[in-house]
């Protein structure tokens, strides 16, 4: 079964010819290399690109071990590069497997992977691909060790839509979601069917690929302190937290002692491997980020549940917040938690702020909504609870309220947009209605 890409394959055909290096990125088993080695092979070769003009090589098989050692990674590409005038395409994936080196002429200086890719820009005619699972090798260091000849292109695990069109004929939108929320969109589940075999296959991807890659990287002593970090952010997706609520929250729960300075070390560890990401508050009125406080959400849900051992099934709510992050990261935008204060009265008649919490400020370009994600109103009650927060600010950006099942696509008398989630997540333009 072929699993489509078309959103990222777009991005890898419209950078030929851009004269930079293109940078794949994203987590481990996203589907990067079936992009870069299945897909995008696929469209070259129907476009006349003959197979020894594509010359591949994937660095995390065993095989090709040799090849991390950078003289030999050049030296693979020199023996096999073409010089018929025709454009040539080399692959490499998971280039951060490749370490630095001594320079054997220059004493203290060192070699990186970056010095041959910039390399490989001046032969001629040469397009040059690369897949990463690192964010800070790759993502953060793209305009200084490329010297602006960098092209990032970020994948993600399948989005709902994509899902759903690799789950065509095996359930309706809310079949299809109640599987997604809980096994994610790693492409490998599409083709399970099992439950069992599912959960084997996430427990397994995330012990071994996550917390025994994190903890080799970074020469920890041991992976059960990282692995109780991970489930703490698994429970409390949705809320607000700083290192040292997460080192009382180990306290209590798992009853025992890391510090915050640790779990800071850990947080940075776990988005670099983009196993999940922060997201600041923003102030709206003040309009400043407030970086003392951060929400957590999952680059993948199965990947959460595998961490939490799929304990937590009444989480539905903050596992539509998380797909709903996810989503807007997808389409580009920059999220914040939005934060908003109210001068009110209270029982007694005296004057009290209190703050509320709008939960996603999404930004692109001119672009600004503010989004609040509830799973059910059933009452009027609930009603003017979500509303409260987006009546507060005062500005003309778009305000909209995401519900699973309700959602009109209409707005309502305070000028709010009432959106379902599967309009929402299925179709890309949806905000702008």
């Amino acid at each position: 079964m072929e699993i489509k890409r078309d959103l990222y394959l777009q991005k890898l055909e419209s950078s030929i010819g851009n004269g930079m290096v293109k940078i794949i990125t994203g987590p481990r088993r996203c589907g990067k290399s079936y992009l870069l080695f299945k897909l995008f092979t696929k469209y070259l070769q129907e476009h006349g690109v003959s197979d020894d003009h594509i010359l591949s090589l994937q660095l995390d098989n065993r095989e090709n071990e040799r090849y991390r050692d950078l003289d030999e990674l050049q030296k693979y590409f020199d023996d096999r590069k073409t010089s018929d005038g025709k454009t040539q395409f080399f692959f490499i994936d998971e280039i951060q497997l490749c370490p630095p080196k001594e320079n054997p002429w220059v004493k203290g200086q060192m070699i990186t992977f970056y010095d041959v890719l910039n390399q490989f820009l001046n032969y001629p005619n040469t397009e040059v691909f690369v897949t990463g699972s690192n964010s800070h090798l790759l993502s953060s260091d793209i305009a200084t060790e490329f010297r602006g000849r960098g092209w990032q292109i970020r994948v993600h695990p399948l989005n709902f839509a994509e899902f759903r069109a690799a789950n065509e004929g095996k359930g309706d939108d809310l079949t299809l979601w109640d599987r997604y929320y809980l096994y994610g969109g790693l492409p490998a589940i599409a083709r399970i069917d099992d439950e069992e075999q599912e959960r084997n296959y996430l427990r397994d991807v995330y012990l071994t690929t996550y917390l025994k890659d994190i903890a080799e990287r970074y020469s920890l002593r041991g992976e059960k302190a990282l692995d109780e970090t991970v489930r703490v952010l698994a429970s409390t997706v949705g809320s607000l937290v700083n290192p040292t609520r997460l080192s009382n929250v180990f306290l209590s729960k798992e009853e025992s002692k890391v510090s915050p300075a640790t779990i800071s070390r850990y947080l940075s560890y776990l988005e670099d491997a983009f196993l999940l990401h922060g997201v600041s508050r923003f102030d709206i009125r003040g309009k400043a980020h407030i970086a003392s406080q951060q929400k957590y959400y999952f680059e993948d849900l199965g990947l959460r549940n595998a961490a939490s051992d799929f304990s937590d099934h009444n989480q539905e709510p903050h596992y539509m917040e998380n797909v709903i992050y996810n989503e807007l990261a997808l389409r580009g935008y920059q999220v914040s938690v939005g934060g908003v204060s109210a001068y009110l009265k209270d029982a007694s008649g005296k004057t009290v702020r209190k703050n509320y919490e709008i939960d996603f400020v999404a930004e692109k370009h001119d672009k600004r909504y503010y989004i609040q994600s509830a799973l059910y109103i059933p009452d009027e009650e609930k009603m003017a609870q979500e509303k409260r927060p987006l009546l507060l600010v005062k500005d003309s950006f778009k305000k909209i309220l995401i519900t699973k099942i309700s959602g009109t696509g209409l707005y309502d008398e305070d000028g709010i947009l009432h959106l379902n989630l599967f309009r929402f997540l299925k179709d890309p333009n949806s905000l702008d209605l």
